[in-house]
């Protein structure tokens, strides 16, 4: 019999028994429905790595009187002794076969039996782990069975133990260190290499002391016009080195540093800068019409003004609580929000010797400013003493010459996404380490990359800081890519519902406390208590980000990611949360109902697409969207549907909606591989 167990509204273990027997005792006026029958009938998706409807059986034989699994077999004078049988195969994942046990006097005896399991899915460890917990589990249950499920304990103390030091929970009481400033880093640096190469980009070079006297200047100027520790300055800049002078200048200043990125539609840059406030926005001359109208102070980088100030450093500095940046990122009500990050936040992440990430080089700086990576790309280099390769906009979009930067420049630690890390060949780059972040990083880019060089996949959401995990170094040949163990100062927290650490293995959220923590959301106490919760794992005060991310520990130590708890999906390295997309979608004209979605109907090629009702032209929807939405987050494909089809729970049945018809033809990929390139050739040549 297939059983459904509902274990919504953490029922009791006396009302949860109550429910099984009900249900068991109508599912038994059915027993005579072959299984076949019912697959065939419900038709569930199938799938050739398990059982079709259930992976999990239990077999419980209660023969008053007897002691052995053959109890209620008589062969008259013959004796009955069981002997276990190695089958070589299971038709379950996980199959217990349970009897009550019976001492010789007839006494009750407890309860014994075998547990069937398939090899490819667990390994004899984690079954005798499994089976202990059961026992933990029953064992208190019985002893008291009006607690509800959720107070029962599945762990032993040396799991618990286990699961506190491979997510680092010591950070949490550690010492805290004498965290210092961006700015005050970067001076250390200065005066330990003045006349080093600071940073590239387009043929143009800047040593650390120059950099250092551009900076100071765009700082005394900024001072004048308000900066300062409270405030914001917003950067309009396409990657260049004059970015990077302004954002020294910024930190110099005592403000934080506020990105946009010049992709951005004009709508989305009005909502930030009203939203943030900012005392002023430095951009460039050709990009200073973006920023016409808005009720904000325009600063030209190379105003003759900033020019004549004095290069030397502002007497006063910004202290490791003030806010270093703060960073827009996707909302689940359709509203775009502002992560505040501090200098020691960053600090702490930069400053660990221990956090697996790569030091002192040549480093590329790829990401658009808005996008918290390129934080660890300028620092990364700046704060250690590396040269920072800053990419020009025009390569950045091209892998051809992207790559040839790349090998000309001899960068030893490039920063990708895994998208875009797909799109680039390794060749020539055998001396850089390659650090993945931003998206699920897929095993085939891993055999692509790994063989020769270096590579590590990072996480962290914009909350924790950039990066809160690192793995250890890829190696080709793994199924599932890590996305690794906590970095120093952070702990992380594999919690159930009930915010109960879940034992290794078993899928549950992931929380992240420690050091890199931000401050929360600028302006938005609400959602900053929904999500920076207080963390049951440290002292008073201490608080964890809830990423919404699900994610399991492995027997090594570190994690595996699995998806996303709620509906943001990241693609291409941004984030994106359906609702924003759905938001902006609902309120174009003609648009009845509207539904987001992210699919995947290549595997490694997800792309958002949209579904309305209504009376409307899906291209015209597209170009509205265009006009509110960043590219990125403009869906490949809208579709019209005469209704959303739904689920008999009345949910919307993504399975039932039609799949796209892209309209590539205007998009060029690269051939991925050898027979990609002979038929590409082929077609060029038949072509012409």
């Amino acid at each position: 019999l297939v059983l459904r167990v509902d274990v919504a509204g953490d029922p009791s273990f006396t009302e949860l028994l109550d429910q099984v027997r009900h249900r068991s005792l109508g599912a038994y006026e059915h027993q005579d429905v072959p299984f076949e029958l019912l697959v065939e009938r419900l038709n569930p998706t199938r799938s050739l790595t398990h059982h079709p409807l259930v992976q999990v059986m239990l077999a419980w034989q209660n023969f008053a009187g007897d002691s052995g699994p053959a109890a209620g077999l008589a062969l008259g004078d013959v004796e009955v002794t069981p002997m276990p049988v190695d089958t070589q195969t299971a038709r379950m994942d996980l199959t217990f076969s349970l009897a009550e046990r019976w001492s010789e006097d007839g006494e009750p005896a407890g309860i014994g039996g075998t547990v069937e399991f398939r090899t490819d899915v667990f390994d004899a460890a984690s079954i005798e782990a499994l089976v202990g917990r059961l026992q933990r589990v029953l064992m208190a249950m019985t002893a008291d069975p009006t607690r509800p499920l959720s107070s029962f304990e599945l762990l032993d103390e040396a799991e618990r133990d286990r699961l506190d030091e491979i997510g680092n929970r010591a950070a949490l009481t550690e010492a805290s260190m004498a965290y210092r400033s961006i700015p005050a880093l970067f001076a250390a640096q200065v005066t330990r290499a003045p006349g080093a190469v600071a940073v590239t980009c387009d043929g143009r070079s800047l040593t650390y002391r120059e950099l250092d006297e551009a900076a100071n200047r765009m700082a005394h100027f900024l001072v004048s016009r308000g900066a300062g520790p409270g405030q914001q300055v917003a950067l309009l800049f396409s990657r260049s080195t004059e970015a990077i002078v302004a954002i020294l200048a910024v930190l110099k200043s005592g403000a934080a540093y506020l990105p946009i990125d010049p992709a951005l539609p004009d709508a989305r840059i009005e909502f930030v800068l009203a939203d943030a406030a900012p005392v002023a926005a430095i951009t460039t001359a050709d990009l200073a019409g973006r920023l016409a109208g808005q009720s904000v102070t325009v600063i030209d980088v190379h105003d003759p003004a900033v020019a004549i100030q004095p290069g030397t450093a502002l007497r006063t500095a910004p202290s490791p609580e003030d806010l270093a940046y703060l960073i827009y990122t996707s909302g689940t009500t359709g509203v775009p929000k502002g992560v505040a990050v501090t200098h020691r936040n960053v600090t702490q992440l930069l400053a660990s010797t221990a956090s697996g990430l790569p030091r002192a080089g040549v480093w590329s700086q790829w990401h658009s400013l808005a996008f918290d990576v390129s934080v660890w790309e300028v620092f990364g280099a700046l704060l250690q003493g590396g040269r920072l390769v800053v990419v020009p906009e025009s390569v950045a979009r091209s892998p051809e010459d992207l790559h040839a930067l790349l090998v000309e420049e001899r960068v030893s630690v490039l920063s990708q996404t895994p998208s875009a890390a797909g799109a680039l060949s390794p060749a020539g780059l055998e001396s850089a380490t390659l650090v993945v972040a931003g998206e699920a990083c897929p095993a085939e880019l891993v055999e692509q990359w790994t063989r020769g060089r270096a590579m590590i996949n990072a996480y962290g959401p914009t909350e924790a800081t950039i990066y809160a995990a690192v793995s250890a170094p890829l190696s080709a040949g793994s199924i599932a890519v890590p996305i690794g163990s906590p970095v120093p100062g952070a702990a992380l927290f594999v919690l159930d519902g009930s915010l109960r650490p879940v034992p290794a293995g078993v899928v549950g959220e992931l929380y992240v406390a420690g050091a890199g923590v931000a401050g929360g959301y600028w302006q938005r106490a609400g959602l900053t208590a929904s999500r920076f919760v207080a963390c049951p794992f440290g002292g008073s005060g201490t608080r964890m980000y809830r990423t919404g991310d699900l994610v399991r520990w492995r027997a090594d130590g570190q994690l595996d990611y699995l998806g996303r708890a709620d509906e943001q999906v990241k693609i291409r390295g941004y984030r994106i949360e359906l609702g924003d997309v759905r938001a902006a979608l609902a309120l174009v004209d003609g648009v009845e109902q509207a539904v987001v979605i992210a699919r995947e109907d290549r595997p490694g090629d997800k792309r958002l697409v949209g579904y309305v009702t209504g009376s409307v032209d899906p291209a015209a929807v597209r170009g509205a969207l265009a006009d509110r939405l960043p590219g990125y987050m403009v869906p490949a494909a809208v579709l019209m549907v005469q209704e959303l089809p739904l689920t008999p729970n009345g949910k919307l049945d993504t399975r039932a909606l039609p799949v796209p018809e892209y309209q590539d033809a205007d998009r060029y990929r690269a051939p991925g591989n050898a027979v990609e390139e002979i038929l590409a050739g082929i077609y060029a040549q038949v072509l012409g």
